[in-house]
């Protein structure tokens, strides 16, 4: 019985033993997740490439001869900034001079994706295990090739200015073109903060901007002192108008009103006696006037 025992433990031993052994070096298994896929490498054959059609899930493969590279296909988002805080913890700020030679640092974020039909030719290409390799090595230089190749074209006044984001959109759209061929796509190339040309340079278009705006403001001062002045001007001829035309209308009646008063006192001071002298109207002449006995005038006959 110990013997049968023993016999049976040594074989189940054995099996476990061949069973690790082929799972190691004859054959193995691998997962895929969603949004990633795969490419089998032939160690054995001047590292060629098993052209399968490796989709998600379990692979299995003879990890003796053959190795499983794994690449995702989401989006993936890369910064190169001079902040030590985002990204990596190393200055990795981009550089290029405008067409007027005016040296500009930028950070900024690119957004790209591999297609999944195409990965196989990707590591054909770069040999990359690993996509962060050809994130900050292939596609760091191809982006800072461009923008100094489209940053040559515009001068510091038109990238800081009207532009900017013409400047960014064709260095996204030249950035697109270059990488393309290897099954890659830029989703976004995106500007992170300011341009940050030399420190003089900010100085000079800071005060170039202030005299701006002051001109600006002294400018509107003096649209508003004009309007102003315009305004008072328009009053006063108003007024002296309505003056004018007041005092037009008033006059004949004043005067009419004067004599009608002058009437009225001469007629509330007149004693009832005729005066006994008149002139001819023109002050030159005196005439006796006959009256009555009883101071009133003789009647005519």
């Amino acid at each position: 019985m110990n013997r049968v025992l023993r016999k049976f433990i040594l074989g189940a031993a054995a099996l476990i033993v061949v069973l690790l052994v082929s799972s190691t070096f004859l054959l193995n298994w691998r997962i895929i997740p969603p949004g990633y896929t795969g490419v089998k490498v032939n160690r054995l054959v001047d590292r060629g490439i098993t052209h399968e059609n490796i989709a998600t899930g379990f692979v299995f493969y003879n990890p003796i001869q053959t190795q499983v590279i794994v690449y995702p296909t989401f989006v993936q988002r890369v910064v190169w900034t001079r902040d030590l805080h985002e990204g990596n913890s190393v200055n990795e700020e981009l550089t290029f001079n405008t067409r007027d030679s005016v040296p500009v640092t930028l950070d900024v974020a690119v957004s790209y994706a591999l297609a999944a039909e195409r990965v196989p030719d990707f590591y054909t290409k770069f040999r990359a295990d690993r996509i962060e390799s050809f994130t900050h090595g292939f596609l760091r230089d191809t982006a800072r090739n461009v923008i100094v190749a489209v940053g040559s074209e515009y001068t510091f006044d038109d990238v800081n200015g009207p532009k900017k984001e013409e400047f960014l959109t064709n260095i996204a759209k030249k950035l697109d073109e270059k990488v393309a061929v290897y099954g890659i796509g830029i989703q976004q190339f995106g500007l992170i903060g300011s341009l940050r040309p030399p420190q003089a340079l900010l100085e000079a278009v800071g005060a170039k901007s202030k005299a701006i705006q002051d001109s600006i403001r002294t400018e509107n001062e003096v649209r508003s002192a004009q309007a102003e002045a315009k305004k008072r001007v328009a009053i006063a001829e108003g007024e002296a108008a309505a003056n004018r035309a007041l005092l037009a209308s008033i006059e004949p009646k004043l005067l009419e009103w004067e004599r009608l008063k002058l009437q009225k006192d001469a007629i509330n001071k007149w004693n009832g006696v005729m005066p006994s002298v008149m002139t001819d109207g023109g002050g030159s002449m005196l005439f006796n006037i006959p009256v009555n006995g009883a101071g009133a005038p003789a009647a005519k006959r």
